[in-house]
């Protein structure tokens, strides 16, 4: 997958420069402590957790009370390999006193003269002159001096304005007076906020760099009554910048394949826990095979769509049936650069199960995403020409003329993957105005789309019909003429699935009770047993057994009966075992229900998703916060969530419209205590699990993990 990124990919280098005086030889000037709001920049700018993004100090000498000619020969006429070029960015932190003679701003440095201030001082708007003449494109520069507004005047007399990619911030005003030290502080301070927990609602986990907006309107918060932040004329005052990393962003858990297939990736960690079960401390590796040897069936089917003649194949099922997992398993499989990381282990792994490298050309996840956005996407991945328009972008129809033109050239058909139709902005839309027009005369494309379907472990009735009309499932089938493949029914879908998969994670997760086979296979079967055709029911149900101490009495009725309760069950089984205090359950559960409510890609967390929470409590005497959203994603429960991103921030959602509904209608019952499930007091299995008599409620939710998930987890096995 290719590093670069559009909002600083092209920069080569980054450099953090500090020129900070703290002593003065004049005793006009006064000694300033400002080694703690040093230490925060560095620790921002040049922490080894960014990575990629990290800045190199330069000239670590002018940290230390410089002097003239040592600021001058940095940065007015540094030698030609220090020189910085047009591909570098560059924050500039300049503290200190400042003062205004002949009237212009100076920079007063340790060996300055109050009364020879031109001679001994440096004018600022110089300065800013020489960072000007390197050209650097990228630019974050802190004046925090007094008086330093001054420079505001001096700067609208360049010749040229400053770049619109540079940040100068002068020193906070009031009533015209600078404030010595204010910006220092106030940028401190807002640090301080950023890098605690809370910080990541200002961007979250999946955006590289802070909104030039947020960070200033951040600091502007940690400013005095009265004190103003007046960037210079021409500076950035919107999007995102480079010079300010996100200390929040994670690469994403995705394994690591080629950009246009990223979309429907398996999770690194699902890769991990059954490629390399013994680095996380497990001992039984029997079933550590299953992520890529499971449903045999399907995924031979799934081959034969991806690798045959043109047309399009529908895949379809009830919630948590698996069809989301069994298509992020083709579409990573057939990754070259997957296949090259793994290629001794994939050896091992039936021939008949492995999809032929190149396989899936480009797929794309359709949660939140319009028909728009979906032809773009299409059309990006595979580098389709641009078309010609005499708007601002292309139209859906010039963009859908230009992919049959292109398509129509390629010399082979192009596999295209296409999940989650039905949680689309507008599906139908999608439907007949991208998907029915990739390949009218299905000449030239394998398009494999997964849809929802009624019946089955939602608990619809396989013959209902929607309140409005046909399933979207059954349109997709006739409208793209497609051949469907029932992942809930035979014979895509066999019974011993489940319980092989349940054990996978019993002998998998690290520190499982479940070290013994027999007790392993005993839980395994009767969770099976109960769980109807649900893998979603069975990771939440069998993620929540490998975490107890004990393992779980496989014949105890009252386990037993939270299964049959489905995706209700489960949840609250999970909800109660991570959250045992009925006061923290309930701010639990306003928490989860405000993003209940998101529709789309999610619900950002700053301001918005406090607010709808407190919406939801609709009591006084609560209010929710940045803490408590902090507290929630760090725990277990955060695992019920996926991230994405919309308007350049990170939106967090529900996994499934199931747990969806759980938490809008039957909220309530979540709170319930459930029946106490007995445990094994030995590694001998019990009885044998009585069978389910009733198709469990709907389902969809995800096991709780330790950490919020990205989009791209929505493809881990078991999912929908």
């Amino acid at each position: 997958m290719s590093t670069a990124h559009p909002q600083d990919g092209d920069i080569l280098r980054r450099h953090f420069v500090a020129i900070v005086t703290s002593q003065y030889d004049d005793p006009s000037y006064k000694p300033l402590a400002v080694g703690a709001e040093l230490q925060s920049m560095r620790d921002w700018l040049c922490s080894p957790g960014l990575g990629a993004r990290v800045f190199t100090p330069a000239y670590p000498e002018l940290a230390d009370n410089p002097s003239k000619r040592a600021v001058r020969d940095a940065l007015e006429d540094p030698p030609d390999e220090r020189r910085w070029r047009e591909s570098d960015a560059a924050v500039v932190f300049v503290t200190g006193h400042g003062v205004t003679a002949d009237g212009a701003h100076w920079t007063v440095l340790q060996a300055t003269e109050s009364d020879r201030v031109p001679s001994t001082a440096i004018r600022t708007a110089d300065l800013i002159s020489w960072l000007k003449d390197t050209r650097i494109q990228h630019l974050f520069l802190i004046l925090d001096q007094c008086f330093a507004g001054r420079t505001i005047a001096e700067a609208a007399a360049f010749d040229q304005d400053l770049p619109g990619t540079w940040l100068v911030l002068p020193s906070a005003t009031k009533n015209q007076e600078a404030v010595t030290g204010a910006l220092t502080g106030a940028v401190t301070a807002f640090l301080a906020d950023l890098h605690a927990r809370e910080g990541a609602s200002y961007a979250g986990p999946k955006i590289r760099l802070l909104d030039v907006r947020d960070f200033l309107d951040g600091v502007q918060s940690k400013l005095g009554e009265g004190q103003r932040l007046i960037p210079l004329p021409g500076s950035q005052h919107s999007g995102p910048h480079p010079c300010l990393p996100n200390p929040h962003y994670r690469t994403q858990d995705i394994t690591t394949v080629q950009t246009q297939r990223s979309d429907l990736a398996l999770p690194q960690r699902d890769v991990d826990a059954h490629w390399d079960p013994r680095s996380r401390g497990v001992t039984l590796t029997g079933d550590a095979s299953w992520l890529f040897t499971g449903r045999q069936q399907l995924m031979t089917a799934l081959i034969a769509a991806a690798g045959g003649p043109a047309g399009a194949t529908v895949v379809t099922g009830g919630a948590g049936t698996g069809k989301s997992a069994a298509l992020a398993r083709l579409v990573t499989f057939s990754d070259p650069d997957f296949r090259a990381r793994y290629a001794t282990r994939i050896n091992n792994v039936p021939a008949d199960l492995q999809p032929p490298e190149g396989a899936v050309d480009v797929a794309v996840l359709a949660t939140g995403k319009t028909a728009h956005e979906i032809i773009g996407q299409l059309c990006t991945a595979l580098t389709v020409p641009s078309p010609a328009t005499a708007n601002d972008t292309p139209s859906l129809d010039e963009w859908i003329t230009a992919w049959q033109q292109w398509v129509a050239t390629c010399p082979a058909p192009v596999t295209v993957v296409v999940d989650a139709l039905d949680e689309a902005d507008a599906p139908l839309t999608v439907l007949t105005g991208v998907l029915a027009r990739l390949d009218p005369n299905h000449q030239h494309v394998r398009l494999i789309v997964g849809v929802r379907s009624p019946g089955g472990d939602d608990n619809t009735p396989p013959d209902a019909r929607p309140r409005w009309g046909t399933p979207l499932a059954d349109q997709a089938e006739r409208g793209l003429t497609a051949h469907r493949i029932r992942v809930d029914e035979a014979p895509w879908w066999h019974e011993g699935d489940l319980a092989h998969y349940a054990a996978s994670i019993l002998t998998t997760t690290p520190n499982t009770p479940y070290t013994h086979r027999q007790t392993a296979t005993a839980v395994s079967q009767a969770l099976a047993d109960h769980a109807g055709t649900s893998f979603l029911i069975t990771r939440i149900a069998a993620t929540n057994l490998a975490a107890r101490p004990t393992p779980v009495d496989p014949s105890d009725p009252a386990w037993l009966a939270t299964i049959d309760d489905g995706i209700l069950g489960v949840f609250r089984t999970d909800l109660h075992t991570h959250r045992p205090d009925p006061e923290d359950r309930l701010k639990a559960v306003h928490l989860l229900r405000a993003v209940a409510f998101a529709r789309g890609r999610g619900i950002p967390w700053r301001r918005i998703w406090p607010a709808i929470a407190n919406a939801v409590a609709d009591d006084p005497d609560r209010t929710y916060g940045d803490t408590d959203i902090a507290d929630l994603l760090a725990s277990p429960l955060g695992g019920y969530l996926t991230t994405d991103t919309a308007d350049g921030t990170t939106v967090y959602r529900l996994f499934h419209d199931a747990l969806r509904t759980t938490l809008r209608d039957h909220w309530h019952t979540l709170l319930h205590t459930p029946a106490l499930a007995a445990t094994s007091p030995t590694s001998t299995p019990g009885s044998s699990p009585r069978k389910a008599t009733t198709a469990p409620p709907s389902s969809g939710a995800r096991p709780a993990t330790p950490t919020t998930t990205s989009t791209t987890d929505s493809t881990t096995t078991g999912s929908s």
